[in-house]
């Protein structure tokens, strides 16, 4: 199984940047200088955990909103691009808590890099036998769906952010026990839904095969 890239490696911004001055002030330049810096990185952490979903802009505009709106708190512990991961992190927390994920979105619209977020899982030498990358991507997070979104989000963030146990316990602010555990179930619940799909089953073997963190 290929190792997923750091997708979370962005050029970062000092704490002492006058675009976060400008941003407090409302300045239209720094708030699009911050946008322009960051827009890949919230764009794939938001792809990567809810998937192809026609709430996708609103998302992302709903994070920068909201950083927006703190900025004034951030005073530097930690990097910026970290407190937006936080951010879009919870964004995508409340959506999928609330229920408000939708699916009827063409897969002609879908970017490649959302489309294959989740079968970058499978080892491609089996997937590309069997099934389109992007109705892979859709199915795939189709059974997400039905995965509670902590354990949903913390799965995620460790196999396609490629964070660690420690990163994604401080982003949705829970112990570390807590954050294997719900990688530990997710891994199961998932494996359990696959082999329950009668298209996807002859890849179940393929699919979260690395030991995860907190696996027993």
């Amino acid at each position: 199984m290929s190792t997923p890239a750091k997708a979370h490696a962005v050029p970062e911004l000092a704490a002492d940047d006058p675009c976060l001055a400008g941003c407090r002030a409302g300045r239209p330049e720094a708030i699009e200088k911050l946008f322009r810096t960051y827009a890949g990185m919230v764009e794939g952490v938001i792809g990567r955990i809810v998937g192809p979903t026609p709430d996708f802009e609103d998302l992302v505009q709903t994070t920068f909103a909201e950083a927006l709106g703190n900025l004034g708190r951030f005073r530097g512990e930690a990097k910026i691009s970290t407190w937006l991961c936080g951010i879009a992190v919870h964004v995508a927390h409340h959506h999928l808590r609330a229920g408000k994920v939708r699916r009827h979105v063409s897969l002609e619209l879908v970017t490649d890099d959302r489309a294959t977020a989740l079968p970058a899982l499978v080892d491609q030498s089996v997937a590309d036998k069997t099934i389109d990358g992007r109705r892979l991507a859709s199915k795939l997070h189709a059974l997400c769906d039905r995965i509670a979104p902590k354990k949903r989000i913390a799965l995620l963030l460790y196999v396609m952010e490629d964070r660690s146990v420690e990163e994604i316990a401080a982003l949705m602010r829970a112990t570390q026990t807590a954050t294997r555990s719900r990688m530990y179930f997710a891994r199961r619940e998932l494996r359990k839904l696959i082999r329950a799909d009668a298209e996807l089953r002859d890849l179940a073997d393929g699919l979260l095969g690395a030991t995860l963190e907190g696996d027993a």
